[in-house]
């Protein structure tokens, strides 16, 4: 369905819904004016904003999961006999599928901003402009993440954690290293601190900084001996001592 027939079915759907709701705001007239009227149009009014917001939230849901299968397209040369065509589903390169995959999620972030999809599909957005280089672009999607995601949603930390990573890919490690640092330390985020500390520990090396690189590995050591991090912290300790 084209984008524009797509809107005019959506201005006619709220249209038959507010003429419904007007309909029934008539035949309760009497109603209204005796008895709490405000109160009956407010509820009137809730119950088709909660119908819309379900909507939307289904439809984001749905658009999402098509983007979020792409990420799984199966990368096929391109055929190279005179006239075929790409099969169906199928990607030439890697990054022939990461620009499509990256246009999807934009799609989705784009049509439903504010809804749990749209936010996650900018998370997804940002994912995709790393793995194309596009690092300025990617630190750009994780700010948009992080103001635009609720507090309890999943995707603020996740989006704090890319972040940082985004801004070490593009060289800005000393960002990058206190982002990370402050991840490390809040014990109540729903993130794995044993991971932030290895990527704190690995962005500084990076970035020359070998104390405090070993600092990291080795809290991670110290505090989560049977995480699945310790041995490779232990590996990296023992090669810069």
């Amino acid at each position: 369905m084209k984008a524009k027939e797509r809107h005019h079915l959506k201005q006619n759907e709220i249209a038959e819904t507010t003429a419904r709701l007007v309909s029934t705001v008539s035949q309760h007239q009497r109603r209204i004016k005796t008895v709490g009227g405000a109160l009956v149009v407010v509820l009137l009014l809730v119950g088709v904003f909660l119908f819309w917001r379900g909507r939307q939230a289904n439809q984001a849901g749905e658009q999402l999961g098509v983007a979020l299968a792409l990420l799984d397209a199966t990368i096929a040369p391109a055929p190279t006999i005179p006239g075929a065509k790409q099969a169906p589903g199928t990607f030439p390169t890697e990054q022939a599928r990461a620009e499509a995959t990256l246009a999807a999620f934009q799609k989705v972030a784009a049509e439903f901003p504010s809804a749990e999809a749209g936010i996650a599909a900018k998370f997804h957005a940002a994912g995709e402009l790393m793995a194309l280089g596009r690092f300025a672009d990617a630190v750009q999607a994780y700010d948009d993440v992080i103001s635009g995601a609720d507090r309890s949603s999943i995707y603020r930390p996740m989006a704090r954690m890319g972040l940082a990573e985004a801004k070490a890919a593009a060289g800005q490690y000393d960002e990058a290293i206190k982002s990370l640092t402050d991840l490390s330390a809040e014990r109540d985020s729903t993130l794995p601190v044993d991971g932030v500390l290895m990527q704190l520990g690995r962005v500084c090396l990076k970035a020359g900084k070998t104390d405090e690189a070993r600092a990291a590995f080795r809290r991670v050591v110290d505090e989560f001996p049977t995480s699945a991090y310790a041995a490779d912290a232990g590996q990296r300790l023992t090669a810069l001592n």
